[in-house]
């Protein structure tokens, strides 16, 4: 999966980030640990590799960033930000 690359742009602000979907006029404001995923989300991830990334960035539980990453992308797929497959 990744972020869309047509119609998104994005500002990062004091380690957060503010995704905005200029086709929908919808945003997404995340914390520092979403600001993250976004980011690695800018290439092809598989879940399994952002949940691993997650966990050693914020030296956190593997079951800690699998429940941080389910909710981020269960807000990108409500907000259509993630590229069709």
């Amino acid at each position: 999966m990744k972020l869309r690359s047509d119609g998104i742009t994005w500002q990062e602000i004091d380690g957060e980030l503010v995704i905005l979907d200029l086709k929908s006029s919808t945003y997404l404001t995340t914390n520092g640990s979403g600001a993250f995923l976004a980011k690695l989300l800018t290439e092809e991830r598989t879940t399994d590799e952002l949940e691993h990334a997650l966990a050693a960035e914020y030296e956190i539980s593997a079951a800690v960033a699998q429940a941080d990453t389910a909710a981020f992308i269960d807000q990108l797929v409500e907000k259509k930000l993630l590229a069709s497959s």
